[in-house]
């Protein structure tokens, strides 16, 4: 297993860039003994001695410290805070070393904190299942290589981690997949190490997946008219996914490769945060439906051989389902895990003018595993429109504009996504499922063993406020 790119950060911000018990000191020779600090340090949190979480955090403090100097496994000292969160750390033995810096500058003891990370596959792991059955390789003109995993919903807020981080309630109506504590307040310390999950992997798939709420008209069930809500303004429903069924092929979320070199592909960083798909988005400003699209399940709609996609909702007719699509971009700037508009830190893949393959950017040169949307609404009795039954009038929480006859709602599908894997099996999605050129279903890792069902979040659902568009 090869060891990915670490990360060390303090809580909100990144200081460091690394390749990545017990506890110990050693002396460092002060420039000035005749001034006396107490630069001794505590550690008032570490991670287990022996453990299998590929990231780890630190808090520590000295009596007279005027600031702190840490590093990893002996690389160069650099200036520290406390708390510090290290994610993306390789497998084995490590070391963390902090040492106080007083008011005249004199160092203090190194303070030397070792412990062990174990591979998940040396110990029982209960979000870990033996199989016997192997992925299919992919079919002809498809996927070049992918993963699919299940989710259920977790939790639906007005809050947005990425967009307005601090900020409660600032948003549009997200629903939320994944990582069942994620709120305002997450960061990626409290991404990797606080909730569950309501996808397949359970503690070894903490990312988040959320998405703009999807919302129907509500109609009364006898007389067909509209209801209104307590403002005498129309009133709307959520549109349900058709997800968390582990027992049906609705897979939600797609890992996949983007370039057309497998080989080249790495691990997404622990951490990394993005958008697809533009929020904002407005009549006349159809987004690339190679990005975020729509479709009626019916119509069998195929990249390959029938392209037939849709920048707003279709008016799908019962028993059919709109299905919509999000791909993430699959080229990163290899630096930087957000940036000021969450996009520009990554790049779609391009076409090379010589050979006609799929190439990350030179701005963008590292290729990552793709992740992808997929997602299937029904129409329903209770969501579909009572005289045509179809999804005519649907809308999304994000959509700034008016839904009409002749402005069909959806144009503003966009996705957040928040990377929260396990480090050792993100290296395997790409290792066994997207290189080796398998369609991996049910959470398949390829090597004989498949990460464990989904489960249910707290499902909570706020009022719908102001068309979902928020406060």
């Amino acid at each position: 297993m090869k060891n990915s790119k670490m990360f060390l950060a303090v809580t909100g911000s990144l200081i460091l860039t690394a390749c990545g018990g017990s506890s110990s000191t050693e002396n460092d020779t002060n420039n000035d003994t005749s001034i006396v600090e107490d630069l001794s340090i505590s550690f008032s949190k570490t991670p287990d001695s022996e453990t299998n979480a590929q990231h780890a955090s630190f808090e520590f403090s000295a009596t007279d410290a005027q600031s702190y100097e840490c590093r990893l496994n002996a690389m160069d000292f650099s200036e520290c805070e406390s708390a510090i969160f290290l994610a993306d750390i390789g497998l084995g033995e490590h070391s963390f070393e902090v040492r106080a810096v007083g008011s005249s500058g004199n160092f203090g003891e190194t303070s030397k904190y070792q412990w062990t990370i174990n591979s998940l596959f040396d110990a029982d792991n209960s979000d870990l299942v033996a199989t016997n059955v192997s992925p299919d390789p992919v079919a002809p003109n498809s996927w070049r290589g992918i993963i699919r995993i299940n989710c259920d919903f977790a939790h639906s807020s007005y809050n947005d981690p990425i967009v307005f981080p601090g900020l409660e309630n600032a948003a549009h109506l997200h629903r939320f997949y994944g990582n069942t504590e994620v709120d305002h307040n997450t960061t990626m310390e409290t991404l990797y190490t606080t909730g569950e999950s309501s996808c397949q992997g359970n503690l070894l798939n903490l990312s988040s997946y959320w998405v703009p709420a999807l919302l129907a008209p509500l109609y009364d069930p006898v007389t067909g008219d509209r209801e209104l809500d307590t403002n005498g303004d129309p009133a709307w429903q959520v549109v349900p996914a058709v997800v968390g069924n582990d027992d049906e092929a609705h897979e939600v979320f797609y890992y996949s490769a983007g370039v057309d070199d497998l080989d080249s592909i790495q691990p997404v960083p622990a951490g990394l945060r993005m958008i697809a798909g533009d929020h904002s988005t407005m009549p006349g400003e159809e987004q690339n439906t190679s990005i975020v699209r729509w479709h009626c399940q019916t119509w069998e709609s195929d990249d390959a051989s029938n392209p037939q996609f849709s920048a707003t909702i279709p008016e799908c007719e019962a028993p059919d389902r709109v299905r919509m699509d999000i791909f993430f971009p699959s080229c990163w700037n290899g630096v930087d895990l957000d940036s000021e508009d969450h996009k520009s830190h990554m790049a779609y893949p391009v076409e090379d003018a010589n050979t006609g393959k799929m190439v990350c950017p030179e701005t963008h040169p590292v290729p990552i595993a793709r992740p992808s949307y997929h997602y299937a609404f029904g129409v329903k009795p209770e969501v579909y429109d009572p005289t045509t039954h179809t999804s005519k009038g649907w809308r999304l929480a994000a959509d700034m504009y008016q839904v009409t006859d002749d402005t069909p709602g959806g144009l503003s599908l966009h996705g957040d996504w928040f990377n929260g894997w396990h480090p050792e099996i993100m290296q395997l999605i790409v290792d066994f499922c997207i290189k080796q050129q398998f369609d991996c279903h049910d959470g398949n890792l390829g090597n004989g063993y498949r990460l464990s069902g989904t489960r249910e979040g707290s499902q909570t659902e706020p009022e719908i406020v102001n068309q979902g568009m928020g406060y």
